[in-house]
């Protein structure tokens, strides 16, 4: 990919979240809108994972217009694919013509809590697979127009974090990255299984410190970083324990990152590769606490298509406000207070 002089390079690091990838869409899509910026690298997982490798599908066949296109195609696909238009041979195709679809959404997605996904979907139908199988070319991610991608999943035998770079993206690579154990059947790839990235790095971002070039890497949070209340129903618990899950790596490499420049910013001369990477290192932040805090704890399931509308004009609206105040950050400082928020 060709960057041109006098823009704004940044990474992306894209947090996985179900349905709520798609106020991703919408932060993608404004950043797209930009001439001011190119886009060098992009690590994600689960849902970010399918975020990061659509963009970097378009960004490599037709630049950013064909990008914002391939977004659109991919999240309009997957609400065809809701619960009123399933696939015919999935189980929650039994709800279709529901007269009201979340509610059967919910008692599906409930009884998920009393069998496993190889019960309830011995033939692993994914409707994921369905919609990004035609739409995405993975030759083309793997070949040197295409911008740097990471994508995190975890491995069930062991609990570490397995990141694919260009080379081995695949489209199990990404199913892998998005497989919730409670919905989908692990993914198999070289013999070894594979769950949510969520569990080891949401996303990671190890990889854009060490294997890309620029020094600003910009995180889409769509988890909350706090939540005053205590949740008290079992919908909410459920829900406060899933973040905490999918958050815990994310925070704890923050934290990492936070100490470290705190204390290799107090010496006079790093010494080392990685000290002088992390000195230049600068962190940016879009997220929607506000917003997260008050979706339902099933919208990460609702992929109607209103609704991810309604993410994706919020996703655009928070990335607009983000480029007017923090823009000019880029290439010169953190634009969050890293110490304040992680420490």
């Amino acid at each position: 990919m060709i960057f041109k002089l006098g823009r704004k390079s940044m990474t992306l690091a894209l947090q996985g979240g179900g349905a709520h990838g798609a106020f991703t869409w919408g932060v993608l899509d404004r950043l797209l809108e930009d001439n001011r910026i190119d886009i060098e690298g992009v690590s994600g997982t689960s849902s970010g994972a399918i975020n990061a490798v659509v963009l970097a599908h378009g960004l490599a066949g037709g630049g950013p217009e064909a990008a914002r296109a391939a977004l659109h195609r991919f999240w309009t696909g997957i609400a065809e694919m809701s619960a009123l238009g399933v696939h015919a041979a999935h189980p929650l195709a039994a709800w279709r013509k529901s007269a009201s679809p979340l509610p059967a959404l919910k008692a599906y997605i409930d009884l998920y809590q009393l069998w496993s996904p190889y019960e309830m979907n011995p033939l692993g139908l994914n409707p994921i697979k369905d919609v990004l199988a035609p739409m995405v070319d993975f030759e083309r991610l793997r070949g040197k127009d295409a911008i740097r991608v990471f994508i995190s999943a975890t491995n069930v035998h062991t609990g570490k974090i397995r990141v694919f770079e260009n080379n081995e993206l695949s489209l199990d690579a990404v199913l892998a990255s998005a497989c919730l154990p409670s919905l989908h059947h692990a993914i198999e790839i070289d013999g070894q299984h594979y769950w949510d990235g969520g569990y080891s790095g949401n996303p990671p971002l190890f990889p854009l410190i060490f294997n890309v070039n620029c020094a600003d890497i910009t995180v889409v949070m769509l988890e909350p970083l706090e939540r005053k209340k205590v949740p008290t129903t079992v919908a909410g618990i459920r829900r406060r324990q899933q973040e905490i899950s999918f958050n815990t790596a994310f925070l704890r490499e923050m934290r990492a990152i936070a100490l470290c420049k705190e204390q290799i910013e107090q010496s006079w001369f790093p010494s080392g590769k990685l000290e002088r990477r992390l000195r230049r290192l600068r962190i940016h932040l879009i997220e929607a606490n506000d917003l997260m805090q008050k979706l339902g704890a099933g919208s990460h399931y609702n992929t109607l298509l209103p609704f991810l509308t309604h993410l994706r004009n919020e996703g655009r609206r928070r990335a607009d406000a983000w480029l007017a105040r923090g823009l000019e950050a880029i290439g010169e400082r953190s634009s969050v207070d890293l110490p304040g928020l992680f420490l």
